[in-house]
């Protein structure tokens, strides 16, 4: 490439060419490649504009409509030695000075000398010339292409290098020019190829980026996934419109994505299946439809499935009846399977289902399935009777529901991972309905799975919701026993997702529950399988576990500032509905000044006692001693204090309590801050007129007890010391 001038500009293409890539792999490697090479082009001082990625199964294409054709030249500055090392006294250059310029490349009568006095020193300035953009590109394109992040990755023939199917070729072109480069084996050229039937995989000779998308089309490749997209979308109502005028698509945007990234060049089409599989539900034709075959779903006017389905071929209208016929062949076997196990399964009732639960394992060395029924059983029973019911004997349609939600894990339709999975919980309250079990044992049979992603829909009833923390509670603690705790990117069994669920589900049905205690139940119920576990370091990393898991929901979905929340979860992290709304009644009271002394006011006690506060367990007994007047834990006499600055404070630190009382029984938590806050004047007089470390040892000991009683009786409520004004603000 000739010389030319910093400020060209020429549109640039690279294209990575390989075998057909996983459709879910596509979406995320395209914005990983334009995230990548955006920022490399900008750490090397190369501008870019208008810069997208398109992609096909077969390439990744990253098209960019103006990039500097060489970097800008960078003035450079070395600071050499000072002035007085650098040159003799009469004037002439030391070896320092002559040894600095020659390593800075510049004559020494070149350099500046910058500073006055001591402080004065040699300083080199040159002109680094940018370089051409092709030299720069051949070093970073292989490192961002190599360096995409793919869930799965592979390599093949004894190249040593890793991509998720095997890579054919590369095109990399700035204006008409190949931009010389290698990744791995394949070395940059202008040769792209065409579709593989349509175009016989003819290779296809590129000009310039220009000419990428219409030269592509000529071959047979629809190279944007946009405009495959709006084909697809319109080539499937035309096609409704002209067969099957009566019903519509539905809707389902994940697959749509996916068909997308699966085909080059789209031909929607519609099929048929026979009446015949209309038996089924249509939660399990839809499955059917979707699940290997990538088809959508047809809805009449009444809502339920049609017996026709939508797909796409990748090609063109030549011999698609064949194509059609091949696609109702494959599909009516799968519904043939579907039927089979859907009446076979119906030959059992859920009571013979559960039976057999005993003889599949759930986790080696913590019993069967059935084993898990029981301790399901267990928790629903302590849930119910310790806050998510009235406490009374849990209702049979909740009991019923607790012993047969995992009965079809053993039917036909689920089990041996066959693709109707995703339907547990709704086969087994189908099956359960057929039986005749009531309507709400189905439900909650159904529901309980739910929610199936971090933000995905909860139970919604009550009886739904307390099976599924029951069911999660069970998975946390037996997943712990078990030694899987998640680390870092690693959490085989969704440990963090069951924990948010919970959380999600408690605060949604407003019920308190006390988590420590429940996952105390838990554990105890699976004590026997880790006969010698330490049950209590377990139990306090779980805790730590599922306060880390609430801390971040609070802050990212609760809308809480950190601090409000790292200041509340440690005295109310047990209960998620109650940190939730101790949070909300905190974050009103931060910028009142009487709660800005008071905060201030229990660093300062913090501080003072230097970690000799009273620990959690005591925080009770503390402020039942407030409630008594106001003593020390170790009975000291705090009316003996002679200041009015104390007397002031133990007054009306002692007349709080009652009405901090009231205050959390009424759950009127910003009333509770509002009477904490009140105490703010006070406890700033008290450091101000007071000196806690007196002279005299006796009082200076009453005063360090008297410290410890109030840090006590603020820390009930919250650790003020994260929202205390920072120092001299």
């Amino acid at each position: 490439m000739s010389p030319q001038n910093q400020t060209d500009r020429l549109p640039f293409l690279l294209e990575i060419g390989s075998e057909e890539i996983p459709a879910r792999f596509v979406p995320d490697a395209m914005a990983e490649l334009e995230r990548r090479l955006c920022e490399g082009l900008a750490a090397v001082r190369l501008e870019a504009s208008g810069v997208r990625v398109v992609a096909t199964p077969r390439r990744m294409a990253l098209l960019c409509d103006a990039l500097a054709v060489r970097q800008p030249d960078r003035e450079t500055e070395l600071k050499g030695p000072p002035l007085s090392v650098a040159f003799a006294a009469d004037g002439t250059p030391t070896p320092a000075g002559l040894g600095f310029a020659r390593k800075a490349g510049v004559d020494l009568a070149d350099c500046a000398r910058v500073g006055e006095g001591a402080a004065a020193c040699l300083v080199a300035r040159r002109t680094e010339p940018g370089r051409e953009a092709a030299a720069v590109l051949a070093e970073l394109v292989p490192a961002v292409v190599l360096g995409i992040p793919f869930r799965k990755v592979m390599r093949w023939g004894t190249y040593d290098l890793e991509y998720p199917r095997p890579l054919q070729w590369i095109v990399a072109l700035l204006g008409g020019e190949v931009v010389d480069l290698s990744v791995g084996h394949i070395r940059s050229g202008r040769v792209s190829r065409g579709h593989r039937t349509l175009a016989g995989n003819r290779e296809v000779v590129l000009a310039a980026p220009g000419d990428y998308l219409a030269t592509l089309a000529a071959a047979g490749v629809m190279v944007d996934h946009e405009e495959r997209r709006r084909t697809i979308r319109e080539g499937l109502k035309a096609c409704l419109a002209a067969e099957e005028p009566a019903g519509r698509l539905l809707e389902d945007e994940d697959l749509l994505t996916e068909v997308v990234f699966l085909c080059e060049q789209p031909r929607p089409f519609l099929g048929r299946y026979e009446d015949r599989y209309a038996a089924l539900p249509d939660e399990v034709i839809a499955t059917a439809l979707k699940a290997h075959q990538r088809y959508f779903s047809i809805v009449g006017a009444n809502g339920r499935l049609l017996t026709r389905f939508a797909s796409v071929r990748d090609g063109g209208s030549d011999h698609l009846d064949n194509v059609i016929a091949g696609n109702e062949r494959v599909l009516r076997a799968r519904l043939a399977d579907a039927l089979f196990y859907w009446e076979f399964d119906q030959k059992q009732s859920p009571d013979q289902q559960v039976a057999r639960l005993a003889a599949v394992t759930w986790l080696e060395g913590f019993g069967s399935v059935g084993d898990k029924t029981v301790r399901i059983a267990g928790l629903v029973d302590w849930l119910w009777a310790h806050g998510m019911g009235d406490g009374q004997a849990t209702p049979a349609p909740l009991a019923r529901a607790a012993r047969i939600c995992k009965a079809d894990l053993v039917s036909e339709m689920i089990k041996d991972g066959k693709e109707f999975t995703k339907l547990e919980g709704f086969i087994g309250a189908r099956y359960a309905e057929l039986a005749g079990e009531p309507a709400e044992v189905c439900r909650a049979i159904h529901r309980h799975y739910l929610p199936r992603s971090a933000s995905g829909e909860l139970p919604g009833d009550l009886y739904s919701s307390v099976l599924s923390v029951a069911d999660r509670l069970d998975n946390l603690a037996g997943c712990w026993l078990a030694g899987f705790v998640p680390t870092g990117a690693k959490d085989p069994y969704a440990l963090r997702r069951h924990v948010l669920a919970i959380v999600r589900i408690i605060i949604d049905t407003k019920k308190s529950v006390d988590l420590l205690a429940v996952v105390e139940f838990a554990l105890g119920q699976l004590a026997h399988c880790v006969p010698g576990a330490d049950m209590a370091a377990v139990r306090g990393q779980i805790a730590e576990f599922v306060q880390t898991r609430l801390s971040g929901f609070l802050a990212e979905t609760g809308g809480q500032d950190a601090a409000v929340v790292r200041a509340i979860l440690p005295v109310r992290w047990r209960d998620p509905l109650a940190a939730m709304a101790w949070a909300e009644a905190l974050a009103g009271y931060r910028e009142r000044l009487d709660f800005q002394a008071l905060a201030t006011g229990f660093k300062r006690c913090r501080n003072i006692l230097k970690g000799a506060v009273l620990p959690d367990s005591e925080l009770e007994a503390c402020f039942e001693r407030w409630l008594a007047g106001g003593r020390g834990a170790g009975g000291e006499d705090f009316a003996s204090l002679p200041e009015p600055a104390e007397k002031a404070l133990l007054s009306q630190a002692a007349a709080a309590a009652p009405a901090l009382r009231e205050a959390e029984r009424s759950e009127r938590e910003g009333d509770a801050f509002g009477t904490l806050s009140a105490l703010g004047p006070a406890i700033d007089a008290y450091f101000t007129a007071v000196m806690v470390n007196a002279e005299d040892p006796a009082l200076r000991g009453v005063r360090h007890a008297f410290v410890r009683e109030i840090h006590g009786l603020f820390a009930r409520y919250a650790d003020f010391g994260e929202v205390a004004p920072l120092e001299g603000a």
